[in-house]
Parts: structure tokens; C-alpha cells; sequence
């Protein structure tokens, strides 16, 4: 063997030995992501988690409105108890979370042929509107209609933002008094008088609370008074109420004129009762004849 072929071989044995280790690293090692790639990557979801959280603060609250419906449906009186229960089944069959009947009661008179019912629910407004869009279409298919509509609304924003406030001071409150408690080494009077502060701050924060989650309930599920009568007995006090409204008048009139004349007569009585007795004297003192003169 030549030197210069010794050499040779010995060039390559060292070339492996160093490519092969190295070249194993590599395999067994993950690929690393340059530091740049990856802030470019989490780049865009901070800025939208940042744009989010901006929308969130700037967008202001909406009014938190209390909706109160009132429908007057008037309809053949055959056809009466049939929509009462169509109304009231559709409302049960919605769920309490969507719709809750509240009270029902009905009237009639048999000598008049007069009667009437009244449903009162409680329903979100989604479920309103959809009945409000059957409504019109039943009451077409039975022959009635709507008398009258109302919907009045109450906005609860203010009082909600002060009761949440209220309720949130006297959280601090009663933290305070917690601790205050735990640490205090004082006399017992101190102690129980903790307590008791204590406690009332605790029974106001419940009673806010309670408040707070019913005016949550009637903004969140609106009322709705539903009243039906029939379409003849409709007919006749819409054309004889002034007459009727006229003769529901005679009684009240004349108890009211009665007492007005009892109470003159209170006021009379005891100025005759002193007058009388010098009216008479006085009166009976004239009519007294004078004396003859004396011959």
C-alpha cells in the first residue's frame, strides 16, 4: 500500500465519522421554527383577541324594556272555549322556559247569554311574535277578530344598573365585615355586634338579588293578557255603551247626593239644637201681652 492510497483512506474514515453522527443528530432532533415564523403566527389572534375585547367594552348596554300586551278578541260564542284552549294548550305545549300560564277565569250569565274569559301568560318574545302571526289566521277561521291592542312597555335599565351596583357595594361590605370578624380580638360585644352587621348586610344583598332576578324575568319573558267575549255581546256594548254606562251611573249619583245631604244636615244640626231653645224665648217673649194700668 502506497502512502498517497493511506491517506486516502484515511480522509474518508474521518469524513464518516463526523457526517454519519451528525447526520443522525439531525434525524432524531424535531425541526425547530424560527423565533420570526412564530410571532407571525400568533400575530393575528392577539390582535383579534385585543379587537374583541374593545368591541365588548365600547359597545354600550341595551335598554332592558318590560313589554305588557292586552288583546280584547271577540268571536261566535260556540267558538269561544275552543280558542281559550287552543291558546292556553299551545302555551303549555311550548314549555315553562318559553311560556307560562299564569291565571284564567271565566264569566257568563245564561239569562243574558253573556259570556267571557280571561288568559293571562307569560312568554318570551319570540314565542309572542309567532303567536301574534297565528293569531289573526284562528281568529279568521272562527269568525272573529281583535277588538282592541295594547302594548305598553316599563324600562328597567336604571333600576337594574342600581340594583347590580347595590348589590356589588354590599359584597365589598360584608367581605370587610368577614374579615374584620376573623381578625378581631376585642370584647364580646364587638363580636356579636359584627355579626349582626353581618347578617343584615347579607339579608340585603339576598333581598337586592331576588329584585334584580324578577325584573330580569319580566324582561326576559314578556305578559300577556288575553280577553275574550262574544261577538253579539261585543256588538251590543260597543253600540248601547253611553245608555248603559248612563243607568251604571243612577246608583252611585244617588248615593252620592244622599251623603252630601247628610253631611249639610251633620253641619245644621247642632247650631238648631243651641238656637232653637232662644229663638223660642225670644219669639214667646213678644207675643206676651202687656199689663193693664193700674185705676
Amino acid at each position: 500500500m502506497t502512502v498517497r492510497s493511506f491517506k486516502l483512506k484515511s480522509l474518508i474514515i474521518g469524513v464518516s465519522l463526523f457526517v454519519i453522527p451528525a447526520y443522525l443528530t439531525a434525524c432524531s432532533k424535531p425541526a425547530e421554527v424560527p423565533v420570526e415564523e412564530m410571532a407571525a403566527e400568533a400575530a393575528p389572534e392577539i390582535t383579534t383577541n385585543n379587537q374583541t375585547s374593545e368591541a365588548r367594552t365600547d359597545t354600550p348596554s341595551l335598554p332592558q324594556l318590560a313589554y305588557d300586551y292586552s288583546f280584547s278578541l271577540s268571536a261566535p260564542d260556540k267558538a269561544l272555549d275552543s280558542l281559550l284552549s287552543a291558546h292556553r294548550n299551545a302555551c303549555t305545549a311550548a314549555g315553562a322556559a318559553t311560556c307560562q300560564v299564569i291565571s284564567m277565569d271565566s264569566t257568563s250569565d245564561r239569562a243574558q247569554h253573556f259570556q267571557s274569559h280571561r288568559l293571562i301568560l307569560r312568554a318570551t318574545p319570540q314565542w309572542i311574535e309567532s303567536f301574534r302571526n297565528d293569531l289573526n289566521k284562528q281568529l279568521a277561521a272562527t269568525d272573529g277578530r281583535i277588538e282592541t291592542q295594547t302594548i305598553a312597555t316599563e324600562d328597567l335599565t336604571a333600576q337594574m344598573v342600581d340594583h347590580e351596583a347595590r348589590i356589588n357595594n354590599q359584597i365589598a361590605l360584608r367581605d370587610n365585615l368577614q374579615t374584620t370578624l376573623r381578625t378581631h380580638r376585642g370584647k364580646m360585644a364587638d363580636i356579636i355586634e359584627l355579626q349582626n352587621q353581618l347578617s343584615e348586610v347579607q339579608s340585603q344583598i339576598d333581598s337586592a338579588r331576588s329584585q334584580l332576578a324578577l325584573m330580569k324575568k319580566r324582561v326576559a319573558m314578556s305578559k300577556v293578557t288575553l280577553t275574550y267575549s262574544g261577538a253579539a255581546a261585543a256588538q251590543s256594548q260597543g253600540t248601547l255603551s253611553p245608555l248603559l254606562s248612563a243607568f251604571g251611573s243612577v246608583g252611585p249619583n244617588f248615593i252620592a247626593v244622599m251623603t252630601f245631604m247628610v253631611m249639610i244636615f251633620s253641619y245644621v244640626l247642632p247650631f238648631a239644637v243651641v238656637l232653637a231653645p232662644i229663638v223660642w224665648f225670644v219669639t214667646r217673649r213678644k207675643k206676651k201681652p202687656a199689663k193693664a194700668p193700674a185705676a
